[in-house]
């Protein structure tokens, strides 16, 4: 049982970091003039979500180190 919610929470953790690289992207993509954005709502968008995610991904990181720890 522990060893699933430590492997749920570390899948959570690389959906999050995944998003975030994506969303960082698409903001220096908008940034830079390669994307269609003509007004740069992308490049808003882009860098408010992965700031209100990086806390997230840094919760469940650190929730999984804690569960690895307990564990052994």
């Amino acid at each position: 049982m522990r060893t699933a919610l430590r492997r749920l929470v570390l899948g959570a953790f690389a959906c999050t970091a995944m998003a975030i690289v994506l969303l960082v992207g698409e903001a220096v993509l908008s940034a830079i003039g390669l994307s269609v954005d003509p007004h740069g709502y992308g490049m808003f968008a882009g860098v408010l979500f992965a700031a209100v995610l990086t806390p997230v991904a840094l919760v469940l990181w650190l929730l999984y180190r804690s569960m690895r720890r307990r564990g052994n």
